[in-house]
């Protein structure tokens, strides 16, 4: 547990230096157990609000952002304190993790709030643990692209010092008649948990190409086709029958009841090919039924339920299906409180060879909470199940395996400046399986500077 090291944590974090801030969404993690840095977890800048124009003499500021917003650099400082690196029952190492982030992000319009938020996960079909959302624009064009390269530090685990990169890009045009067309596309190079005391990290790469083409041919109805191409590749070798190709094809049509409200009808398939292990490889069927809405800048969110079904290529391990729901919220409360809710049930692909899937029910939550212009608070809530498709032996008998993983953090958020963010913050995690051998707890003390334009 090793309670009496939270204090010296926050001491050690400040004088070790500063670490990139954790975001609202940052707190879920996927069954692959990902190392958490700016980069893979999506804690790149938000962007800021546009404050008018610069001051007089001010140097840039037509391509910097106040007026133009065209290119917005940004860095990150990091450092944090976790009592167990790997996520081990026993043996638990802890160590001091230094990182820096800096990078650059384009908007074409100039734009102030950056306009791809997406995190890729290595075990969702597809590249994507819920669908992706797009807001409607008022203009014709928009391009985005950003590139960040963080580098990361270890302060005794030092073989695990390494570069993690993300780069991304988005086009988005709406031509006449209803027709809109909205691109992107992420790559990373990143690093995960391998849930072992033998001292590093697993290195991967993805890359998700993500195209959504929606027609509105009157106020009513609303048409949407989705067509994504996933594919992920480990560096070492004992991880090669993890790598694979995901292909995947989605159709919505939406109806308005309401200017703000609109229910919809949704079918899913994705194709899922191992390089290596040719017996997992599976297609997916998903059907659901769901509503949108955007009730002016208080509550938004999508939520759909319906039906998976899951067939693998190997006849001996069959099919699996069951019922699957996913719901993206977020409320205002007041303009000093917010906060959102995601609720997930799906399956995953293993990150385990003794297993061939998982089915994963999960919820997280966020609230946020300012206490002035410069002083704000935040609390992040998860937990999730994992339940494997595989077989586990255990005192000579074969089990299922069942994880509970709970995580939990608040934080403390001081902004003196627009451009500017300084947050201390601390989250516990835990895990229950019915293999005591695969149980964790961990404690984490982090501080952070974000410095964006």
């Amino acid at each position: 547990m090793r309670i009496r090291c939270l204090v010296y944590l926050i001491v050690a974090s400040f004088s070790c230096g500063f670490f990139i801030c954790q975001s609202l969404s940052a707190m879920n993690i996927p069954e692959g157990q990902a190392f958490t840095t700016a980069v893979d977890s999506g804690r790149i800048p938000a962007g800021q609000p546009d404050t008018g124009s610069a001051g007089e003499g001010a140097i840039g500021a037509e391509v910097f952002g106040r007026e133009g917003g065209y290119l917005h650099p940004f860095l990150f400082l990091e450092s944090k304190y976790t009592d167990n690196l790997y996520y081990t029952d026993t043996g638990e190492v802890d160590d001091y993790i230094l990182s820096a982030a800096s990078g650059l992000w384009l908007a074409i319009p100039g734009n102030r709030e950056q306009l791809l938020k997406m995190q890729t996960s290595n075990t969702s079909p597809g590249g994507l643990q819920v669908s992706r959302m797009t807001p409607e624009s008022n203009r014709r064009m928009q391009t985005y692209l950003m590139y960040a390269p963080e580098f990361v530090k270890f302060i005794d685990e030092s073989d695990n010092d390494h570069v993690a990169h993300r780069a991304e890009g988005l086009f988005q045009y709406n031509f006449d008649m209803g027709l809109s067309v909205d691109f992107v596309d992420q790559f990373n190079n990143r690093h995960e948990i391998n849930n072992n005391a033998s001292g590093n990290l697993d290195e991967y790469y993805d890359n998700l190409a993500n195209l959504i083409a929606t027609y509105q041919p009157s106020e009513k109805f609303k048409f949407r086709v989705d067509y994504s191409n996933y594919w992920l590749e480990y560096d070492e070798d004992a991880n090669e029958f993890r790598d694979r190709t995901d292909n995947s094809v989605a159709g919505y049509v939406f109806y308005r009841l309401q200017p703000k409200t609109s229910v919809f009808v949704n079918y899913e398939y994705a194709d899922i090919d191992y390089d290596q292990s040719d017996a997992f490889d599976n297609e997916e069927y998903r059907y659901y039924v769901g509503v949108d809405w955007d009730i002016t800048a208080k509550s938004r969110g999508r939520a759909k339920v319906g039906y998976i079904e899951k067939e693998f290529d190997d006849n001996r391990l069959g099919e699996e299906d069951g019922f699957s729901v996913e719901v993206q919220t977020q409320h205002n409360f007041t303009p000093k409180q917010a906060a959102s809710l995601n609720l997930y049930r799906s399956f995953r692909e293993s990150s385990i060879d003794a297993a061939y899937t998982v089915l994963t029910t999960g919820a997280d939550l966020s609230f946020l909470q300012r206490f002035s212009q410069k002083w704000s608070a935040s609390l992040n809530a998860l937990v999730y199940r994992d339940e494997f498709e595989g077989e586990f032996a255990a005192g000579g008998e074969i089990h299922e395996r069942e994880d509970d993983t709970i995580r939990v953090g608040p934080a403390l958020i001081f902004e003196p400046r627009d451009w500017g963010k300084v947050e201390l913050g601390y989250y516990y995690s835990y895990r229950d399986s019915n293999f005591s051998i695969y149980d964790f707890e961990n404690h984490t003390v982090y501080l952070c500077v974000e410095l964006a334009l």
